[in-house]
């Protein structure tokens, strides 16, 4: 084998070191992050990877506690990342359990926001009240209003369109993420 796409072990392999990555400026960092929303609907939008940890299968986004997606979550705990690589042709698909943190959990993170970041928590009315016109909303910054999204990955689905041959694999938690080809 000469592509890491090839083989099972180096796309999983891949697959980790892009999400590891995501913490850094690497393009993994941004994920579509899709759920169920209240009305039984699909809800999807873009999210910011703040971390991972390989070992527990998990990765983690920040958003603002009073945000829909936090409501949706408590009632429906699982939901999709899908990051798309372009330089590479590859697409990860991770199936996730989520929880959110907040409060006492997570206020030691509250120190390494980037000021200019700090008000994405917060502000009056909560994110996706209706109000009349942009100045209506007051951008407020509330460090306890910082939610981590913590998403316990169940099953990583991968597609790769480099080289001759488009490669799709499986990996389940269940089974070790062990890995399984599947028809592209």
């Amino acid at each position: 084998m000469s592509d890491w796409f090839e083989g099972l072990d180096t796309t999983l392999g891949m697959v980790w070191s892009q999400i590891e990555a995501a913490g850094t400026r690497a393009p993994a960092r941004f994920a579509v992050f899709a759920s169920v929303g209240r009305d039984a609907g699909a809800e999807a939008r873009m999210v910011v990877l703040r971390g991972s940890d390989r070992q527990r299968a998990e990765v983690c986004f920040y958003t603002d506690l009073l945000s829909c997606k936090v409501g949706d979550l408590a009632q429906n705990p699982a939901a999709t990342l899908l990051l798309w690589l372009p330089e590479l042709e590859f697409q990860i698909r991770l199936r996730v359990r989520a929880q959110v943190q907040s409060g006492a959990q997570v206020a030691h993170l509250w120190p390494d926001i980037p000021p200019a970041s700090r008000r994405a928590y917060g502000g009056t009315p909560p994110p996706g009240t209706p109000i009349d016109a942009p100045a209506d909303h007051d951008p407020t910054i509330d460090p306890a209003r910082l939610a981590v999204v913590v998403c316990g990955i169940d099953q990583i689905d991968t597609v790769c369109l480099t080289g001759p041959r488009h490669h799709r694999a499986l990996f389940l938690r269940a089974d070790g993420f062990g890995g399984q080809w599947l028809a592209p």
